[in-house]
């Protein structure tokens, strides 16, 4: 049987649009790109072989107790959290003893907690160091975004004594972090052999308002990722630059920052914004932390310089890069608010 012409045609429209799709395929995979694999996450903890535990209010946070962590190269750390789960900022022993110090509590994500460095090794642990005469108080938890550092702030004007200084360590990946975005959901899904992981996210209504729901940690596919490096290019451009754009993710931060504020000002606190990158997005949210009246300072490092992250074991800020954060961070808190 012969093929009518408007057949023709459209088998014609077919092939073309299959020789297209493999030719795509080609070109994309020869420039680097790969279809999405699913890592497992090589990662031991001792003992007990978990690191997080579920809270209502923030999905999770960190288990206590004393742990070795492992990565898949076999580099190890150790890590200290005390029975409220927050890091250590010095020595397990010396904690309840003698009198009660000014607070400085300091909220951010892994950044902050010091994921791949020993407790000694991170920033507030050295900032501690430096400011003897307080109590530094590291709130960072691993994956953490602003809204969590937000709920965490809430909670903790409830149960501890008022700090004397509350710092938000913030840098622009926490955006999508905030409103959970499918980006955030396909790099965080692997954790759960960690511990159970739930977060929270962040909207906001007409009105520029937040409004805060809770989210299992789970990722729907496009399908043929895992064959089709085109197809994992297409959904990885879709969630970071799309998807980001709808939720207005770095909007909602704002809201948070605002909110942030608004909560340190009702309790005669004093809030200090401390950006941990120097990129646009950091850069603009210091800035309107500045609009909003709160008082900011860029403790950024380098961290294109190879020393700066604890490479070849894991891209996190080296123990250098955390001496820096410290020393930027002290000498600014010693000489424009601690004076």
């Amino acid at each position: 049987m012969r093929l009518t012409a408007l057949g023709l045609n459209f088998a014609l429209v077919l092939f073309s649009i299959l020789v297209a799709l493999v030719g795509a395929e080609a070109a994309v995979r020869w420039l680097g790109y790969q279809p999405w694999q699913v890592k497992d996450l090589k990662i031991r903890v001792e003992p007990g072989g978990k690191f997080f535990t579920p809270r209502p209010t923030l999905g999770y946070t960190h288990l206590p107790g004393k742990f070795q962590v492992t990565l898949p190269d076999g580099y190890t750390f150790e890590v200290t959290h005390r029975a409220d789960t927050l890091r250590i900022t010095h020595p397990l022993n010396t904690y309840d003893v003698g009198p009660r110090k000014d607070e400085i509590w300091i909220f951010g994500c892994s950044f902050t907690h010091g994921w791949t460095l020993n407790d000694a090794e991170t920033y507030p642990w050295l900032l501690q160091v430096q400011l003897p005469e307080y109590e530094v108080v590291n709130f960072g938890v691993s994956g953490y975004g602003t809204l969590q550092s937000l709920i965490q702030f809430q909670e903790a004007l409830a149960k501890r004594l008022q700090p004397k200084l509350v710092i938000l360590a913030y840098a622009s990946f926490h955006d999508q972090r905030n409103t959970l975005l499918r980006l955030r959901s396909k790099q965080i899904v692997p954790w759960n052999k960690l511990g159970s992981i739930v977060q929270p996210y962040a909207t906001l209504d007409q009105k520029g308002n937040l409004n805060v729901a809770m989210a299992e940690m789970t990722y729907r596919e496009f399908p043929l990722m895992r064959n089709s490096a085109l197809m994992n290019l297409i959904e990885t451009t879709y969630d970071d630059k799309v998807e980001d754009a709808f939720y207005e993710s770095h909007a909602v931060t704002k809201a948070i920052i605002r909110e942030f504020g608004r909560l340190a000002k009702a309790h005669g606190v004093e809030l200090v914004v401390a950006g941990l990158l120097s990129d646009p997005l950091t850069t603009d949210t210091l800035a309107y932390s500045r609009e909003q009246g709160i008082t900011t300072v860029d403790i950024s490092v380098d961290l294109s310089i190879p020393a700066h992250r604890n490479w070849p074991h894991d891209p996190h800020p080296s123990p250098a890069a955390n001496r820096q954060y410290a020393q930027k961070l002290a000498s600014f808190l010693e000489r424009d608010i601690l004076k």
